[in-house]
Order: C-alpha cells, then structure tokens, then sequence
C-alpha cells in the first residue's frame, strides 16, 4: 500500500536537491534515499500575496509549510480584541509543526511580504514519518529549536529590560539571515515596529526609542525599516 502511494507522488515534480535552502530547510541533514522520498511529497512553488493568510487560529491542520522566500508572521487575537505576535517565520523555517498534538493550528499566520513557499499535506507527512527514521531526527530537532527559541524569549519577556529585549531580538534575527546566507548585518525589517512591539510585550513608542538610542550609541544605522548593525558586540553585551 505504501509503494503503491510513493509511487503516485514520485510522478510530481522534483527539486528539494536542487533548492537554495537545501541546507537549512527540513531535509538539510537527511541521507540522499530519504531526501529522494521526502520530496516528492512536496507541493512547491505556491504564492502568498502581503497580508494573506497561510493558517487561520483554531482551523484544524491541513499541511506543514516551509517559506522560500519572504516572511510571516504568527499572531493570534485576545478576547479583548488586541492581537499577539508569537513570533516571525523566515525562509527555510517549518510552519505547523507545533499544532500537531492538538490538530488546529495555534495562530494566524500572515505574510509581511509577497511570499513564495512549499506545502507538505499532513496525511502524506505522517505517512513518512513512519517511514524516515532521518525525518523523525529531523522533526525532533526542529521542535527542540523551536523549545529552545520560546525559552530564550520568556525569559527576555519576564526579566529583562525593553532596550534588552530589542538588542536580543534585533541579534536573533541577524544569526538568523546569516544561517540563511542573506546578509546579516545591513537588512530590511519586513515587520513594523507595531510588530516587533507586540512581539516583545513593549510600547511602539518604546520599540521607537531603543532604535533610536542605539543609532545615537553608534550601534547600529536606523533609516526606516532599514537597519545597519554597527557594532553587534555592543548588542550581544546588552543582550546577555
């Protein structure tokens, strides 16, 4: 039954191998038998415009998606009406992995920009799950990541000052693009600072003021959504 189904999808189109992301994307470490299996199950080459929606909060799991291009955001609205940002996914970062056990997606997630990304249909993963001791490897350091990134944040959240907070969110995203071979140290913000506000549990006008003072401190070069880090040192030791 299951050469059966391999079968079918082995008759889509290939190209995981051949990816610019291949070596931080879902099948970066996986032997070349299983990255053949896995990506057949891909559907790639799909299109997000800015400020469409890949997942709705509380919408049972259809797929896992991986960004190509572009960023998103996953945020998710209070009873009060006020929105949360959990946080912003770049290219190569798995979508969904985190709403498996419950079966419907914890937040919306919405692109910042024109966005090209890859949809893994949920049956066809779990059906490779069982099958790819490299994707369970796989999976299993991904959520360790994820784990990782949510207690770095909480306790920035719960202990730190906000111009400590923007430091460690501004390095993040830098280590980040630089996993990715974008340039890490001059980049463009796709989020607003409205974003990274709600994202860091602070004011816009505060988010507005630690940019500010780290460009008076020469830290960094602030021209709108554009940002220069001039001395991540500086950063890193505010930060830590």
């Amino acid at each position: 039954m299951l050469d059966m189904r391999l079968k079918k999808l082995a008759r889509q189109e290939v190209s995981c191998r051949d990816c610019a992301l291949h070596r931080i994307c879902l099948p970066a470490q996986l032997p070349a038998s299983e990255v053949h299996i896995l990506e057949h199950a891909v559907e790639r080459n799909r299109v997000l415009a800015a400020g469409a929606s890949l997942t709705h909060a509380g919408r049972r799991v259809q797929a896992l998606y991986v960004l190509r291009n572009g960023s998103a955001k996953c945020s998710w609205i209070s009873a009060d009406g006020e929105e949360s940002v959990r946080g912003f996914y770049l290219p190569g970062e798995l979508i969904g992995l985190e709403s498996l056990a419950e079966r419907r997606h914890a937040c919306d997630v919405l692109a910042l920009e024109p966005t090209n990304y890859c949809r893994i249909p949920i049956a066809r993963f779990e059906m490779l799950l069982d099958m790819l001791p490299g994707l369970r490897r796989e999976v299993v350091r991904s959520l360790s990541l994820s784990l990782e990134a949510s207690s770095r944040l909480v306790t920035r959240l719960v202990s730190t000052s906000a111009r400590t907070r923007l430091a460690g969110f501004l390095l993040d995203l830098s280590r980040r693009l630089e996993r990715r071979g974008l340039v890490s140290q001059e980049f463009e913000l796709s989020m607003s600072r409205r974003d990274i506000a709600r994202h860091l549990g602070l004011t816009v006008e505060t988010v507005s003021r630690g940019l500010t003072a780290f460009k008076r401190a020469g830290w960094l070069l602030v021209r709108g959504r554009q940002i220069g880090i001039r001395d991540p040192g500086a950063l890193s030791a505010l930060s830590n």
